[in-house]
């Protein structure tokens, strides 16, 4: 993983927030209304799965200053239909959850003791985290779903760290996949940096193209950086989640 500092994380957090109302502002209320970039997902299923979520991380950050086990979701079932749900309510009342929970996040974060941040919590995965991973979590759902709501947004609108934090993680993630194959990713715009995946005993396809395009590649999306990173490639990657 790419270094990534706590202070910066907690920048893109806020950064990504920013952005995102703004691109609410924009859209006003066709920003919950018509297809998202996620098949099958409606920008009301976005908005929504990115309320509870930012409800689920609360619950971490609060069990990480109160010491009682409070778990992102009941259970992965209600989860899914909570988002189901969700989905499905007016626009102007997506729109307000999404507002207000979000707020609560950052107000949470801001908030946190900073003694708090070294407790241990559990993912909804199983995995025991330091609470200080969850505004990494936060940054990711924040910013890639910024791409999914399908307002315009390329990967290339994330600063330069962020995408390079990313290809970091994902890569990673990706490329230890048993059906990955051989790649070696090589940004065109970042000196001397490489990125391999897939097993080390077959030689790497490179794969050469600007950093934001190879991680909205990796990230599954179907973006315009995605398409002109992969038209050079013959490999096809994995989902990454």
């Amino acid at each position: 993983m790419a270094e990534r500092g706590f202070a910066r994380t907690l920048g893109w957090v806020h950064e990504g927030s920013a952005l995102f109302h703004k691109r609410l502002d924009e859209l006003g209320d066709a920003a919950a209304e018509g297809p998202s970039l996620l098949p099958g997902w409606s920008r009301a299923h976005v908005l929504t799965h990115l309320a509870r979520n930012a409800d689920a991380l609360v619950n971490l950050l609060t069990w990480a200053r109160t010491g009682v086990e409070t778990p992102m979701y009941p259970n992965p079932e209600s989860r899914l239909d909570d988002i189901e749900q969700g989905a499905h309510r007016p626009a102007s009342v997506v729109l307000m959850d999404f507002r207000d929970a979000d707020a609560r996040l950052l107000a949470t974060i801001d908030a946190l003791p900073a003694e708090s941040w070294e407790s241990i919590v559990r993912s909804a995965l199983g995995r025991t985290i330091p609470a200080s991973e969850v505004p990494w979590m936060r940054t990711r759902e924040i910013w890639v779903h910024l791409v999914d709501l399908g307002g315009g947004d390329d990967t290339d609108a994330f600063p330069a760290d962020l995408v390079d934090a990313l290809l970091a993680e994902v890569s990673a993630t990706v490329g230890a996949k048993d059906d990955c194959p051989a790649v070696l990713l090589r940004p065109t715009d970042r000196d001397g940096a490489e990125y391999r995946l897939g097993p080390d005993s077959t030689k790497p396809e490179v794969v050469a193209a600007p950093a934001a395009g190879l991680c909205a590649w990796l990230l599954g999306r179907d973006t315009a950086g995605a398409r002109a990173a992969r038209s050079s490639a013959q490999a096809v990657l994995p989902r990454w989640l």
